[in-house]
């Protein structure tokens, strides 16, 4: 049907957007960081590999990838997987019809968290207590303890590539230092809020003029590191109506069009704390794919057709969660490591219950990045998995 470009081929959905566009019947190409990343494994038309960082990184690589758009053998669409890659194609295209995804304002906002508040806060969300910090100064001496400082921006570009920035847990008046001194050094505003203990959990759909369609979610059962990080195991559930109410609403606000997902913090009184939106693919592609909601494939639909609209069926029920078997093992890792503060402490798993969740058995289909049209690539994404992880 179409020749599709995506990136960067590092992401964690990459190989389940692969599976998604090729049984669709499109060509795939793609660009990355790093010519051994498992992707280069898959039925790829080519892979593009980004010349190395240099001092001019943040205004080569949007010509670079131009370079890829107006070549000989252009794509006739380009999906971005992760911030980088939304930056980097909302960076080098603008608002190109041939963007699958965010772009103009809706790509600004996806990549800015000050403004994602904003906007859930104005939709009716339950935002936690957020202050915008743009220097030492902003942090008071009687923040509400414990908090944790994040950046305000998903990345920063520079000449040297992109930066994420550090967060900082202040679970002590003796933290509010080392707080400040981050601050005194960042190039970018960080956000602090409260740390609250709580299970992750994201809403999905495809945002149209008409409203959003083929909703859906999940519960994180496993994040790969306890102290906050994306799922290795997580599990469909039901919606909740209220809240997918006010995100129609947060979405309307901001002309969002195509696929989303919301992350939202469910804490112990039982409230759905908002945490932000992923403008791009997001990691547990798996169990929304094995649900019916094909959302990679629907992305370059809309992007050829802007009348296309996705029909949803009965979703297929999942028995059990769906698992990445990297970062499952490197979730036992972490949890033998053992909590960084006493906050984490408190709701630190079981090695013993995480070593049963782990190893329980299931049927492929349960676990990222399997497809039968291509046998072994899950062990050799695996394996890339935990080589780049312990290398860290």
């Amino acid at each position: 049907m179409a020749h599709v470009l995506i990136g960067f081929a590092e992401a964690l959905p990459a190989p389940e957007v692969v599976f998604s566009l090729l049984a669709d019947g499109h060509r795939v190409s793609a660009f990355a960081r790093d010519p051994d990343c498992p992707l280069r494994r898959l039925p790829l038309e080519r892979l593009h590999v980004m010349p190395p960082v240099s001092g001019e990184w943040a205004r080569t690589a949007p010509d670079w990838l131009r370079g890829i758009m107006d070549g000989p053998d252009a794509p006739d669409v380009v999906l971005p997987l992760d911030d980088a890659g939304l930056w980097l194609v909302s960076r080098a295209l603008g608002e190109d019809p041939r963007v699958a995804g965010a772009t103009g304002e809706a790509a600004a906002i996806a990549l800015d968290k000050i403004r994602q508040v904003a906007g859930a806060r104005a939709a009716g969300l339950d935002v936690p207590t957020t202050l915008v910090l743009h220097g030492p100064e902003d942090i008071p001496d009687d923040l509400p303890l414990p908090a944790l400082l994040k950046p305000a921006l998903a990345l920063v570009a520079g000449p040297e590539g992109i930066d994420k920035g550090a967060t900082r847990y202040i679970m002590s008046p003796a933290d509010l230092a080392s707080g400040r001194a981050l601050l005194a050094t960042a190039t970018q505003p960080y956000l602090a809020q409260p740390l609250i203990h709580g299970g992750g959990e994201g809403i999905f759909g495809f945002a149209t003029p008409e409203g959003v369609l083929a909703w859906s979610a999940h519960r994180r059962v496993r994040m790969m590191n306890p102290h906050g990080s994306g799922a290795s195991a997580c599990e469909a559930i039901v919606p909740d109506p209220d809240t997918c109410a006010r995100i129609e609403v947060f979405l309307a606000d901001i002309g969002w069009r195509g696929p989303f997902m919301m992350e939202f913090l469910r804490d112990a009184e039982d409230r759905l704390r908002f945490v932000e939106l992923n403008g791009r693919m997001w990691g547990s592609m798996a169990l929304a794919r094995r649900q019916g909601c094909d959302h990679p494939a629907w992305a370059v639909r809309a992007a050829l057709d802007p009348q296309f609209r996705p029909s949803v069926g009965p979703q297929t029920p999942m028995r059990g969660p769906v698992r990445h078997i990297g970062r499952e093992l490197l979730h036992l890792l972490f949890v033998l490591r053992g909590p960084k503060t006493a906050f984490h402490r408190a709701a630190w798993p079981s090695f013993r219950k995480s070593l049963a969740g782990v190893l329980k058995p299931a049927p492929l289909r349960q676990f990222y990045n399997h497809d039968p049209s291509c046998p072994g690539y899950l062990w050799a994404d695996t394996l890339w998995t935990l080589r780049k992880a312990l290398r860290r």
